[in-house]
């Protein structure tokens, strides 16, 4: 575990894959990441939010194609609504990111897969249990150490 890791499990990381349905209705995956958000929200453990899944969110939601893409004051209203007082937002030092680039490189990962590491490597550093995310694929070839993958339904 790289230096600064929490050892103690915390809540579920929530993944962008997550997030952006459980905050739009129309989204065919809505039903099913709204109620994974609400049982992370409502454990006794915190849940964690990734700062690459929140920025990420942030960007996807805003420039959606029409007419489903929302305003920036919109986006940020809801994950702010939704996370800011019910999450932990966990982020790298700067030692985790050279470590990351480190193990990136290391694994030889190249594109998008370094972002969906990047979110791994935030999901350990909070001590998450599990990492939810509609992506199953992107991850399980990536270093989760303890956090386990959860796939909604």
């Amino acid at each position: 575990m790289a230096k600064g890791v929490r050892s103690r499990k915390g809540g579920a990381a929530l993944d962008t894959s997550v997030i952006v349905p459980a905050l739009l209705s129309w989204h065919e995956h809505h039903a099913l990441a709204l109620a994974a958000v609400q049982s992370a929200l409502g454990a006794p453990e915190r849940a964690v939010v990734p700062l690459p899944a929140l920025v990420e969110a942030f960007a996807v939601m805003t420039r959606l194609p029409a007419p489903f893409r929302i305003s920036a004051h919109v986006a940020h209203r809801l994950l702010n609504t939704t996370f800011r007082a019910r999450a932990r937002v966990v982020a790298l030092t700067a030692t985790d990111a050279w470590t990351l680039l480190d193990e990136v490189a290391a694994q030889q990962l190249a594109g998008g897969a370094t972002y969906d590491a990047h979110i791994v490597a935030c999901a350990r550093r909070a001590g998450a249990a599990s990492l939810v995310t509609f992506n199953r694929r992107h991850f399980e070839r990536l270093p989760l150490g303890d956090v386990q993958l959860v796939v909604p339904g």
